[in-house]
């Protein structure tokens, strides 16, 4: 049996119950505080269903975590991660292959930090994009600034319009929210 095929994602509501606490810790590590939603807020998006909140296993052994956010026939990837010593040994690529299958009859949208030349984690966002593009995602060549963070979006097809994108975000936070966000969407970027 490959990895891929023993390999699960379970919702920690359910069947990934037993998994909470590995991922509120690795969630509260992996992601700086401004990129951070309250927990609340992701418990009320789960009970109004617009969201998942996954652990990624193997062999009982927890491996990471996916958060997806939902509506319609999108899905946008809001939080992955895996953990730290689990790191640099394929399950983030396993792991990025299964949610795609997982979201294969919708429209899957991730999104990345911009590797703009003056950023300054740049080699990490160069890692990340081409992690992201190595395992089957591919460039819409649509950028937002949304949460005060410039985004490259990402997504199996490559296909995307900034009106989807936005539309998509309307439909989970509300307008309210949305104009609190005040995306914008960025032209005549050059990314590394």
């Amino acid at each position: 049996m490959t990895g891929e095929e023993i390999m699960k994602l379970l919702e920690i509501h359910s069947d990934g119950e037993s998994y909470t606490s590995e991922l509120i810790s690795l969630y509260k590590e992996a992601f700086p505080p401004e990129e951070k939603k309250p927990w609340e807020l992701m418990e009320q998006l789960y009970e109004e269903k617009k969201m998942e909140i996954l652990a990624i296993v193997e062999d009982d052994i927890f491996l990471g975590l996916a958060v997806n956010m939902l509506h319609g026939e999108y899905a946008l990837l809001d939080y992955f991660a895996i953990a730290k010593e689990k790191r640099e040994s394929g399950y983030g690529s396993r792991a990025i292959r299964k949610l795609q299958e997982r979201f294969a009859g919708k429209k899957y949208i991730l999104e990345i930090e911009l590797p703009l030349p003056d950023a300054d984690n740049l080699p990490e966002r160069i890692r990340r994009k081409s992690f992201y593009l190595r395992n089957g995602l591919k460039e819409t060549h649509v950028y937002a600034n949304v949460y005060q963070t410039d985004f490259e979006l990402l997504t199996p097809d490559g296909v995307l319009s900034y009106v989807e994108y936005i539309s998509f975000l309307q439909g989970i936070l509300g307008k309210k929210w949305l104009e609190f966000l005040n995306p914008s969407e960025l032209y005549d970027v050059k990314p590394v």
